[in-house]
C-alpha cells in the first residue's frame, strides 16, 4: 500500500521531505518496512504544495527512481503545506495517471494509504452515485482513491470542516463495507491551504502504520505525519489505530480519536 509524508509549518522544500532522512520516502519506494500488503511502491510518485492558496501538483506514473527530473523541480520551491506520496496499486486497480497521488481539486489535495476491497466490482457504483453531477463528471479513472477524494470534496463544499468530512466519509464507507464482510483501509490524507488532516483506520481493527513528529531535525518549525518514520530520530511517535491527526499552519500537532 502507498507511502506518504505530509507537513505543515514554516516553509520547506518538498524535495527535503521526499528525499530526506535515512529511511526517506524515496528509499521506501523499494525498501518499505511496514506495508500491510505488497512489496514495493513503484506505481507512481507525486508531490503537492501551495501557491497563493491553491495546490500545485507534480507527479509521474513511473517509479520515483525513474523520474530524476522531479527532484530538482521539488528543490526549487517552498511551501508551508506539502504532501508527497508513492503509489502501490491494489490488485484490482487500473494503473494509470488518474490516481497517482496526491490528487488535487479546488483548494484541496488528497492521498489514500489504503484500499476498499473489491472496490470496482462491489462498491464503485454505489459510492459514486452519492456524487453531485459536476463531481461525477470530474472523474477521470476507476479508482477508490479518486472516488473518496471527490466524496470528501462534496462534503467540504457543503460546509463540513476537514476533520468532520473525513470522519463522516469513514462512517459512510464502513456502513457499506462492513455488512459485506469486506475490508476498507482508510488512512486518508487531506490538505487545505492551512492544515493537513490524516486518519488512521481499518474496518478489521488493523490499519496501515502512521507516525507523527512534532520537531523533525530535517525540517524547520513544523509537524510531520508519515506512514513510516523517516529516520531513527526519537521524535517519531506511533499514532494509534482509530485516530485522526491534524497539523496546522503553525506546525501544531493534534491527535484525536475517531470514535
Amino acid at each position: 500500500m502507498c507511502r506518504f509524508v505530509a507537513y505543515a509549518g514554516e516553509s520547506i522544500s518538498p524535495e527535503r521531505l521526499a528525499y530526506g532522512g535515512t529511511h526517506s520516502l524515496y528509499r521506501q519506494s523499494w525498501a518499505p518496512r511496514e506495508l500491510l500488503s505488497g512489496s514495493v511502491n513503484a506505481d507512481g510518485f507525486g508531490a503537492a504544495w501551495y501557491v497563493d492558496g491553491r495546490p500545485i501538483r507534480a507527479f509521474t506514473d513511473r517509479p520515483v527512481w525513474h523520474a530524476p527530473e522531479l527532484r530538482p523541480l521539488l528543490a526549487s520551491v517552498r511551501s508551508g503545506i506539502v504532501v508527497s506520496a508513492l503509489r502501490n496499486a491494489t490488485e484490482d486497480a487500473v494503473v494509470d495517471r488518474s490516481s497517482v497521488p496526491p490528487l488535487v481539486l479546488d483548494e484541496w489535495s488528497f492521498t489514500l494509504n489504503g484500499k476498499i476491497e473489491r472496490f470496482n466490482s462491489a462498491f464503485m457504483r454505489d459510492l459514486r452515485k452519492d456524487l453531485p453531477n459536476d463531481l461525477y463528471a470530474a472523474l477521470q479513472g476507476s479508482s477508490d482513491t479518486e472516488t473518496l477524494f471527490l466524496l470528501l470534496v462534496d462534503r467540504l463544499r457543503r460546509g463540513s470542516n476537514p476533520t468532520e468530512a473525513v470522519r463522516d466519509l469513514i462512517e459512510a464507507v464502513r456502513g457499506r463495507v462492513a455488512p459485506k464482510g469486506l475490508e476498507a483501509q482508510l488512512n486518508m490524507v487531506l490538505s487545505t491551504p492551512d492544515r493537513v488532516v490524516v486518519s488512521r483506520f481499518g474496518t478489521t481493527g488493523e490499519s496501515n502504520s502512521l507516525y507523527v513528529n512534532r520537531a523533525w531535525p530535517g525540517a524547520p518549525a513544523g509537524g510531520l505525519i508519515a506512514s513510516e518514520a523517516l529516520d531513527a530520530d526519537d521524535g517519531w511517535e506511533p499514532v494509534p489505530h482509530g485516530s485522526i491527526v491534524q497539523v496546522d499552519a503553525a506546525g501544531q500537532v493534534e491527535v484525536g480519536s475517531l470514535q
